[in-house]
């Protein structure tokens, strides 16, 4: 049980840390987008979002 407690924790923190994490996005979070930003998806403040 606590090596998969680790393993869990530890996928966590590697997915956290590659900025890999699912959140959603508001209208109100859109900005407009320059051209070549964001081929898939919407542009944020952050990065692009789909």
């Amino acid at each position: 049980m606590k090596v998969s407690l680790a393993l869990l924790t530890t996928l966590c923190a590697s997915m956290v840390s590659a900025g890999v994490v699912i959140t959603p996005v508001k209208q109100n979070q859109v900005v407009p987008a320059n051209s070549g930003d964001c081929f898939f998806g919407v542009t944020t403040p952050q990065g692009c979002a789909s």
